[in-house]
């Protein structure tokens, strides 16, 4: 795959992520029993998957509402949209450090690139001055 799309839709996971991710804390700041941790493991066990379920739900409603911007080289169908909102409840974080790791490896193939272009200029043979 391209690099260009490869950072592009990371990027476009990234915004989609930290978009979801407030969505999900303003609907925690609206369900105080969302907000809070409960003292029993199996009601912190229920909380907690209530919290996973919201971060899928604003993962996907996040990938509908955000579609008039989402590049025509991904999916604009419904399933499209759900693997977007699938990728985007995964975390900014975790999309952010994926980021960072491909930019990483385009500006290490760029530095090659150069590289092999200098070596070939260096390579070059110098034309000779013909004495007369």
């Amino acid at each position: 795959m391209d690099p260009t799309k490869l950072t592009t839709i990371i990027s476009l996971l990234v915004a989609l992520s930290v978009a979801s991710e407030r969505l999900v804390d303003i609907i925690k700041g609206l369900v105080p029993w969302l907000n809070q941790q409960r003292p029993k493991s199996v009601e912190e066990g229920w909380r907690k998957a209530a919290l996973q379920l919201l971060a899928v739900g604003a993962g996907i409603t996040t990938a509908w509402l955000a579609s008039p911007v989402v590049p025509d080289f991904i999916p604009h169908d419904f399933i499209g949209k759900l693997a977007l909102g699938l990728l985007a409840s995964g975390g900014s974080g975790f999309w952010n450090s994926i980021l960072t790791y491909v930019t990483k490896a385009k500006d290490i193939k760029a530095a090659e690139a150069e590289s092999k272009q200098i070596e070939a200029r260096v390579k070059r043979p110098t034309p000779s001055k013909s004495r007369g």
